[in-house]
């Protein structure tokens, strides 16, 4: 499965053009978004795990078809998020922090909507989903500039709820938290 998953990530990056003419987006990414869903064995590579080649698949995508890669993830996030089993409503965040780089620009027009599974996110009762909620706000405190910073009401009370997280694989990283912050204070104080 590793060598399909890397030629698929070799034709987005070289290819692009042939998945987009040859219809293959969508059907692609209904593949390797539920693939983030699956957890390597210990016994295997991590570098090899399903999930981290489909996340990379989807980096990959995002970064060299944005337009194509927003709806199908946005609609995956969205149906999976509510789901019963933790590993998918980790994979429906974890896909929105993949793709914040590749799809920033038109992820910025659906910011509120993200934000509202993210948020929600680092307050589920299962530490993994939490912990990919902390991924995926730092990844939109780093590449949604600056219009991240407009709902800092809702973001920064959930920044600091996060540090206090039991969990040091759940706390926001001091990059998100510098990031986000560090806009908002250089932005707050032009404002004065």
């Amino acid at each position: 499965m590793f060598q399909a998953i890397q030629i698929i990530s070799w034709l987005a990056k070289f290819k692009a053009s042939f998945l987009k003419k040859h219809k293959l987006v969508v059907p692609i990414l209904q593949v390797m978004c539920p693939l983030l869903t699956e957890t390597a064995n210990e016994d295997e590579d991590s570098d090899l795990a399903a999930d981290r080649s489909a996340a990379e698949v989807i980096d990959t995508m995002a970064i060299n078809l944005p337009r194509h890669v927003l709806a199908p993830v946005l609609e995956f996030a969205s149906v999976s998020f509510h789901h019963i089993n933790p590993k998918y409503r980790e994979a429906a965040v974890t896909s929105l922090g993949v793709i914040a780089e590749g799809c920033c620009e038109h992820l910025k027009d659906k910011l509120e909507d993200c934000l509202k599974i993210v948020l929600e996110a680092l307050k589920d009762q299962e530490q993994m989903v939490r912990g990919a909620a902390s991924f995926a706000l730092g990844q939109f405190a780093e590449h949604l500039q600056p219009e991240i910073l407009s709902h800092y009401a809702n973001v920064l009370p959930c920044i600091l709820n996060a540090l206090e997280d039991p969990s040091d694989e759940v706390k926001v990283s001091l990059k998100s938290r510098d990031i986000f912050c560090s806009k908002w204070a250089a932005t707050f104080s032009m404002m004065l």
